[in-house]
């Protein structure tokens, strides 16, 4: 089973998930369980290289995520429940998670089939994105 769990003030873990994409839709090489960055800091972006701890990321929400848990973002796929679990990193912005993963996270996203996560660091609404990347400049140029 494919599963997604934000750790405190910690990364992504993401287990079961075969299929990570970066923006330009190129596949990314991942092992059953990897982590993803959601400080915004990660010198390994998509990936945790352990900054939360150096920089004092703290993951607790600070709002209620609107509609339950999702921002609009561009370029999801209708079908993806169908689609075998997938997270794909959007261009300086949030990872788009389709194809159904468990998200381990007392919020649930009012639709399982696709929901944007931050990895900005800077989202009131965590683990969603609230679209804070945009006001504050988030960048990865490698993804």
């Amino acid at each position: 089973m494919a599963t997604i769990e934000p750790l405190t003030d910690g990364p992504l873990m993401v287990k079961g998930v075969a299929q990570c994409r970066n923006s330009r839709g190129e596949a990314i090489a991942v092992e059953d369980t990897f982590y993803l960055c959601r400080c915004g800091g990660s010198s390994k972006k998509p990936f945790c290289d352990g900054t939360h701890k150096k920089i004092g990321f703290k993951s607790a929400r600070e709002a209620p995520p609107p509609s339950g848990g999702t921002s609009p973002v561009s370029g999801g796929k209708s079908g993806a429940a169908a689609a075998a679990p997938c997270v794909q990193v959007k261009k300086d912005g949030p990872y788009l998670v389709t194809g159904v993963p468990d998200l381990k996270c007392d919020v649930a996203p009012p639709d399982p089939a696709q929901y944007a996560l931050c990895r900005c660091g800077a989202s009131k609404t965590k683990p969603y994105c609230d679209g804070t990347h945009r006001a504050i400049g988030f960048t990865d140029d490698k993804n």
